[in-house]
């Protein structure tokens, strides 16, 4: 038993059994440092276990997401490739652990989202021991290759020109971009919303038909007792 195996096995887990799982482990080592090491492990929000969860499984376009963090790309490319990435990574984590509330999956999408921007980001993803959600506060990407440069031998006044548009540009790609991750995680919250309500309904057809059951047991035992009246 070592620290490394013990905590790919807990951050595995859903955050319900993590506290027993870690306090039996704890017990079960030999060694005192490595109880002591095991027992601080901290339990995971749901939102960086579904994250965990998600690395364990690693579906395709993972290490292409996080790969993004390193990418020499330009800040358009990475912006369309982010969204498409992320929503599709959302949905599998989804799909891998059931409904979550609406900020787990916030966090899952923050953190993913921090991966692809940010290599040590990344890395701590890759390893599968988060405990809470990452954020990236940064402007754009890690590495954005530069647009391509204007000809060598414009005078300074056409340079600025161009590179002020280009700041202009790259402002408005990423209002773009940002608007469409927001547009993203509205679609997210509806799905959830919709999945929540048609749970809702199925419980509520149930609670019916059960009331119904019970209602005509009921009518049927007066029956049988006004009988033996």
């Amino acid at each position: 038993m070592d620290l490394e195996s013990v905590a790919d096995e807990l951050y595995g887990l859903p955050p319900k059994e993590f506290t027993a799982a870690r306090n039996a482990a704890a017990k079960q080592a030999g060694d005192r440092d490595l109880a002591k090491a095991i027992a601080d492990l901290r339990r995971p929000t749901v939102g960086a276990w579904a994250v965990n969860r998600l690395v364990r499984d690693a579906p395709d376009g993972l290490e292409e997401a996080l790969g993004l963090s390193t990418a020499e790309l330009t800040m358009r490319q990475l912006g369309h490739r982010r969204k498409e990435l992320v929503e599709a990574l959302v949905y599998r984590t989804l799909e891998l652990t059931g409904p979550l509330a609406d900020d787990a999956v916030s966090q899952v999408r923050s953190t993913l989202t921090a991966a692809m921007a940010d290599p040590d980001s990344a890395a701590q993803v890759r390893r599968g021991h988060l405990t809470k959600p990452l954020e990236y506060s940064g402007f754009g990407f890690a590495l954005p290759a530069p647009e391509p440069a204007g000809d060598d031998g414009e005078d300074a006044l056409a340079r600025k020109r161009r590179e002020r548009q280009e700041r202009k540009r790259a402002e408005a790609q990423q209002a773009l971009d940002e608007a469409e991750q927001s547009l993203g995680e509205a679609q997210a919250d509806q799905l959830a919303a919709q999945r929540a309500f048609d749970r809702a309904a199925e419980r509520l057809e149930d609670a019916k038909r059960v009331t119904a059951a019970a209602e005509k047991a009921r009518k049927s035992a007066e029956r049988k007792l006004s009988d033996l009246s």
